[in-house]
């Protein structure tokens, strides 16, 4: 009878308890487990850890880096059968009067987490592999695939796959490889703001396994897996990456969320003049920032003058900046990198928005094209007065001014190894002015006969600038160890001005007309070809190659000009067109390799090189380009970096102010004009123990070798010819420390960057300060930015952003000098500038806020966002006006003195937008 009742007991026990994980059974670390149909209640590794912490009063303590062995679901649990998720009242879900060394024992066995009891606390630490796993690790092999979004079908960039011993990230095509020994393990699936998911697995052979991840629904899933290019986790410094949801939540200006306003907030990074979008990276100038979107870089990256840049938020999946340790597959600009990857299209059907703000009206579609396997995505965006040109022209408005975006993307899945893509980019700024001066005059002849006179004066001004990218490409996936991203693009900036003046006169004995038409233009044409390889050989190794080639052709200034002249029934026609500089061509070839080695537990390496060439005229210039980053983790989320990167540049943009005007022209490097190199050296150390949070502090030496000054009296200049002896060829240097600290999960988050950086230029040839050092034109000492986002409650989002900077530095006169002329009288009286850059600004500070407040409907979401820029109304320098003031003394004796008048842009600004989501 004993028997008989413990056999019905065991097979009441086997309905009930949740059957053991068979291969290919998904466990969501919050959720269900799926098996046979059936769901019950898991909980996560963490949250039995949570209950520990209030039953025993310990604290645990322990590395960001065993995160994905956390959410795993607490399968020992099972044990415990007064859990409450196994039915039991107890709330601690611990067998009663047990320790706490046993609970630990039962809890953490085969997690691949170890643990020591130390007082309070208990440390964590990742366990070493199984010695069993060790002796079979022969036979080794792949799992590999892609992640995607599950509401959108997106493929996700930095989502990490890990089995608790080895982990891998998927690039930017959202393809990852996993190295494992062969047999049964489990793969944990992560990404930020979305719900891990664990698959049991019995690897026998190379296995594809493409993995979904939901959206959590819980802001506290939201939590920070760890990224092998970007982030305090990853090996690369000064390596960070901006979402679209931080670019979304930022106070905007206008109306108009930006994504380089964005960047501006990250340490050693600056802005230029107050409420612009141009970049500034640790001493480097604006055209030192290599600005890529989805692998190809870009000229001109901003519109109305600077006041947003190209990049439309709705556009963009994931953007990263590096400013300290650059990646071997990145070249050709001296301080920065922005590489940003836009969105594939939504496999899942049609969706979109639609947004209107005081200064532009916003699209943007995607979905699929008949099937899942084909997808487009489409965004667009336009100032009001680009659409009500024709309706400003009927009404007689003499100017306008608008600018719009286009970005198209389709992509269609041959199969499972194979993607094709289509892209394309375009963006103008365009400006128009006209007027006219029609009169009609009456005069009298010889004999006193009246007679009239019209005559038409009338002048006429366009201008439209802008890039124009179209990129095909291929991924092709050889194994589970080799990935191929291959491409080929068209990249064109253009700068096209036109002017018309015309003189017209008819009486009643003659008909004249002189007509003057004006063109001028420039531009850059790049065709290239690149490939890029991943390679995995073994887990340890993270193998990157590739080539690029560059056909650049430059045409600095052209200038075309015809004049008719008509005296009745003659007509003169007359075409002048003239090159200012000859169209010049460069070649561009680099090779470059890079291995991410991981080195045990606690150490990995960067090395890379890269090799480039660059061909112009007669001479050719090789440039290597070593680079090295090193990362030691000691625990307890402690870890110090050290890298070394140099870069080269082999372009230049002759600027002629702190605005991004049309009139700033690229041209390239000659037999003159060696390309800018860089070389960075820093180190740091960063912590990420505690859950949610973020903390590094980096410091950074840089030397740059042949920057581009404009001589005395040349600032001004705006045409590329002779621009070679309008120059001079220096040296600058840059360094400093970046304080970093970041709140990544919960209701409340943000960011505080600080910089403290001094930054200079030395030209030793004595051609500009007397071969002394001065600072840099944005040498500030000070940046400090403090960014806070709160959501209350699911509806509305609140942001606020301040930002205080010390003032940068400009050349003023301090005097007036006489010149005598050749008579020994007095001449022309010009300023004195004793050194340049020798006046520093006042600092500036401002507060912006920001907030969305959303509404679902049936339909869709409703989002209305209300910005303030500069809260408080700060009076800040953004640019000084130099003039003289004359004082009296009381002898009757007068005295120049200079006078400085303080201008400020953005003054108390509001701002309003709507945006329909479907």
């Amino acid at each position: 009878m004993k028997k008989v009742c413990l056999t019905i007991i065991s097979v009441v026990l086997a309905c009930v308890l949740p059957i053991p994980e068979a291969a290919g059974n998904a466990v969501s670390s919050t959720g269900k487990y799926i098996s046979g149909g059936r769901q019950e209640k898991i909980v996560s590794i963490k949250e039995v850890l949570d209950s520990l912490e209030i039953k025993y009063g310990a604290r645990f303590v322990y590395d960001s880096s065993i995160s994905p062995l956390l959410d795993a679901p607490a399968s020992s649990a099972r044990t415990f059968p007064e859990a409450p998720w196994q039915g039991g009242s107890d709330a601690s879900g611990l067998p009663g009067g047990a320790s706490l060394e046993k609970t630990l024992s039962l809890l953490l066995s085969g997690t691949g987490i170890e643990w020591k009891v130390q007082k309070k606390y208990v440390v964590l630490k990742r366990a070493s592999r199984p010695q069993a796993a060790v002796q079979h690790s022969r036979n080794k092999f792949t799992v590999s695939g892609f992640i995607y979004d599950s509401s959108s079908g997106e493929t996700l960039i930095g989502a990490g796959a890990s089995d608790g011993y080895i982990g891998a990230v998927t690039n930017n095509f959202g393809y990852y490889t996993l190295t494992l020994p062969g047999g049964k393990t489990a793969v944990t699936y992560s990404y930020l703001g979305c719900e891990p998911v664990t698959v049991s697995l019995d690897v026998r052979k190379d296995t594809v396994v493409n993995m979904t991840l939901a959206q959590s629904a819980s802001i506290e899933a939201s939590r920070v897996v760890a990224r092998k290019d970007a982030g305090i986790t990853s090996t690369y410094m000064g390596a960070i990456e901006i979402p679209g949801s931080i670019i979304g939540n930022t106070p905007a200006v206008l109306g108009e969320a930006d994504l380089l306003k964005t960047v501006q907030m990250m340490p050693g990074v600056q802005g230029g003049m107050n409420g612009f979008s141009g970049i500034y990276v640790r001493g480097g100038g604006a055209d030192e920032n290599l600005m890529m979107i989805d692998g190809i870089s870009l000229y001109n990256v901003s519109h109305l003058l600077g006041l947003f840049s190209v990049f439309t938020p709705e556009s963009v999946k994931k953007a990263t900046l590096y400013k300290g340790s650059f990646p071997a597959r990145y070249g050709g600009r001296a301080s920065s990198v922005l590489d940003v990857r836009t969105n594939d299209g939504n496999v899942n059907g049609f969706h979109g928005s639609v947004s209107a703000g005081l200064l532009s009206e916003k699209l943007h579609f995607e979905g699929p094209i008949g099937s899942p396997r084909t997808t487009y995505s489409l965004s667009a965006r336009g100032m009001h007065t680009f659409f009500l040109d024709p309706l400003a022209r009927l009404l007689g408005s003499p100017a306008n001014y608008a600018f719009y975006d286009i970005n198209a993307k389709i992509a269609h899945r041959i199969s499972g190894s194979d993607r094709i893509s289509a892209c394309f980019y375009m963006g103008r700024d365009y400006f128009r002015y006209s007027e006219s001066d029609k009169r009609s005059r009456r005069y009298y002849g010889p004999d006193y006969e009246p007679y009239e006179r019209l005559t038409d004066d009338m002048s006429k001004i366009r201008m439209n600038w802008g890039n124009t990218v179209g990129m095909l490409r291929w991924n092709h996936v050889f194994n589970g160890n080799l990935f191929l991203d291959a491409s080929a693009y068209v990249n064109r900036y253009r700068m096209n001005v036109g002017t018309v003046s015309s003189y017209w006169e008819k009486d009643a004995e003659a008909e004249t007309q002189d007509r003057m038409e004006y063109g001028y233009f420039s531009g850059i044409l790049d065709i290239g070809a690149r490939a890029d390889f991943e390679y995995v050989p073994v887990s340890e190794h993270l193998v990157k190659f590739g080539a690029e080639y560059v056909r650049h052709s430059f045409k600095p200034e052209t200038e075309r000009s015809s004049q008719m002249v008509k005296n009745n029934d003659v007509v003169t026609d007359t075409t002048l067109r003239s090159d200012i500089s000859n169209r010049s061509w460069g070649d561009e070839l680099s090779f470059y390799a890079e291995d991410d080695i991981t080195l045990g537990e606690h150490l990995s390496l960067n090395p890379g090189l890269r090799l480039s060439l660059f061909h112009t005229g007669r001479k050719v210039y090789f440039s290597p380009e070593p680079r090295l980053s090193f990362k030691a983790s000691f625990g307890r989320g402690w870890a110090v970096k050290a890298a070394y990167s140099r870069m080269s540049q082999y372009v230049h943009q002759l600027a002629s102010g702190n605005l991004s005007l049309p009139s700033d022209l690229w041209v390239p490097i000659t037999g003159k004009i060696p390309p800018v190199k860089s070389r960075i050296v820093s180190a740091g150390g960063y912590y990420g123990g505690l859950d949610g949070w973020e903390f590094s502090l980096e410091l950074y030496w840089k030397k740059l070798d042949n920057v581009l000054e404009y001589l005395d009296g040349k600032r001004a200049f705006t045409s590329s010819s002779g621009w070679e002896t309008n120059v001079a060829v220096g040296e600058g240097r840059s360094y400093g420390a970046e304080l970093y600290v970041r709140k990544t999960i919960g209701r409340t988050t943000g960011s505080v960057s600080y910089t403290l950086s001094k930054s200079g230029r030395i030209f030793r040839d004595g051609s500009i300060n007397n071969g002394r050092w001065f600072p840099f034109v944005y040498d500030r000492r000070h940046n400090l930015c403090i960014d806070v986002n709160h959501k209350v409650g699911k509806r509305i989002d609140l942001s606020a952003v301040w930002r205080f900077d010390s003032g940068h530095w400009m050349t003023v006169p301090e005097g007036w000098t006489i010149v005598m002329d050749d008579k020994g009288g007095y001449g022309d009286i010009i300023p004195y500038i004793p050194s340049r850059n020798n006046y520093h600004l006042p600092p500036s500070h401002r507060l912006d806020l920001g907030m969305n407040i959303h509404k679902k409907t049936k339909r869709g979401e409703n989002v209305w966002n209300v910005s303030l820029c500069n809260a408080y109304g700060a009076r800040n320098p953004d640019w000084v006006v130099t003039g003289r003031t004359y004082y009296r003394y009381e002898d009757g004796m007068e005295e120049s003195r200079l006078a400085l008048s303080v201008r400020s842009f953005l003054l108390f600004l509001p701002s309003f937008s709507y945006t329909f989501n479907f």
